[in-house]
């Protein structure tokens, strides 16, 4: 492989680990020598059945509860109209149900500015809709479902109250 700024060729480091509820992964590491660029990645090297985890999060405690998302991993929050797909850069992310929720804030946060920007004032207040209601979910005060589908079954809610199907 060549460096995509210098052209020179890159070092590969690679190393496999068994993690849990993923499976084994590979662990690489590409380096130019030349120029110092560096990326890592991880890449899972198991398939497992493609399941679907339905979590309700009725409680401030069930906020601290555990989510592995692999980068094939769809989340889904029905009551605030969410949907979040997996695409070719998707990547994958261990976090908790409000880290989920802090991802989803940043990202419609970003969006109503646009939209206001734009002069979309509809869109805007919809937005903020979304936003009063995340806030509310981060207090205990706003019951949600939250649902992650994995086709290749790497994702999980780490929970016994979290309802596990195949798909």
């Amino acid at each position: 492989m060549k460096c995509p700024y210098c052209k020179s060729d890159l070092e590969i480091y690679e190393k496999i680990h068994e993690i849990p509820y993923f499976g084994k992964i590979v662990i690489f590491t590409v380096r130019c020598p030349n120029c110092g660029f560096k990326k890592s990645d991880i890449e899972i090297l198991e398939e497992k059945e493609p399941l679907r985890y339905e979590f309700k999060v009725e409680n401030l405690e069930d906020l601290n509860t555990l989510v592995i998302r692999s980068s094939t991993g769809k989340i889904s929050i029905p009551e605030l109209g969410i949907d979040i797909e997996p695409g070719p850069a998707a990547e994958g992310f261990i976090t908790t149900v409000e880290g989920i929720l802090d991802r989803i804030e940043r990202i419609v946060r970003t969006a109503a500015r646009w939209r206001l920007e734009e002069g979309n004032i509809e869109a805007f207040r919809k937005a903020q809709d979304v936003l009063k209601k995340i806030y509310e979910a981060k207090e205990g005060k706003f019951k949600f479902t939250l649902i992650v589908e994995d086709e290749r079954g790497n994702s999980a809610i780490v929970s016994d109250k979290a309802k596990k199907t195949k798909i």
